[in-house]
């Protein structure tokens, strides 16, 4: 699967439904009173921390993620249906950023609110009073939340081996590791860091194979930062 650490999208959180304007119609009841119920919440985003996944890739993929909208509100006071959550499952070590600030980070296998869905407007009931007892007004369902965000995957090692182009780092992960890293004799067979799990007895740890050092990398320089 190919290897991807940073993406931008777009979250569009559900709107909610609309509240109604509705008033009883019962046999032999002339008059009924305000009776329009109100509109269901919009539907949220979450992420959700998974350790089985190892890439942005999906994101790269989708770059707009759209909520489902709530439903608008029904006669006889009925609040109309909720939008459905959606959870969207991202790799463990997942950074987000709104407006280059940490707004997230994903460490643990749990749910993570990215966009809230809007409220749902209120229906004419609420609105009667002693002045208006047929209020014909009621609320639209409010917008969702809508984030432009980065996300940045950070590589979760508990070893890293770093060295020189061609130094063989390549070749030592996929002898000491189930990794099998392209290997080739030319520099910067690595572009992307590799991922190997070492097995030793009922222990484990997890190596990267890094991209190899190039002169100048600690002046910071935009390709070694990039690394």
């Amino acid at each position: 699967m190919r290897f991807v650490d940073y993406v931008s999208i777009e979250v569009v959180a559900g709107k909610g439904g609309d509240g109604i304007i509705s008033f009883r119609r019962e046999a032999h009841v002339d008059k009924g009173g305000p009776d329009g119920g109100d509109g269901g919440w919009g539907g949220s985003i979450y992420f959700v921390g998974d350790s089985g996944m190892n890439t942005l890739l999906p994101f790269y993929q989708t770059k707009k993620i759209f909520g489902y909208n709530g439903e608008n509100g029904r006669p006889k006071r009925q609040t109309g249906a909720n939008g459905k959550d959606i959870f969207i499952k991202v790799p463990l070590g997942t950074q987000v950023f709104l407006k280059k600030s940490l707004i997230c980070d994903i460490i643990l296998e749990k749910k993570y609110l990215i966009a809230k869905g809007g409220r749902g407007g209120l229906g004419n009931f609420h609105f009667r009073n002693s002045k208006n007892k047929a209020p014909r007004i009621s609320e639209n369902g409010e917008l969702g939340q809508n984030f432009y965000l980065d996300l940045q995957l950070k590589v979760m090692a508990d070893i890293g081996l770093v060295g020189k182009p061609n130094a063989g780092k390549s070749t030592l992960l996929s002898l000491i590791s189930n990794s099998k890293p392209k290997i080739a004799n030319y520099e910067f067979t690595t572009l992307v860091p590799q991922l190997g799990v070492v097995k030793i007895y009922e222990n484990s740890f997890v190596t990267a194979d890094l991209p190899g050092l190039i002169q100048g990398a600690s002046s910071g320089g935009e390709w070694e930062l990039f690394f």
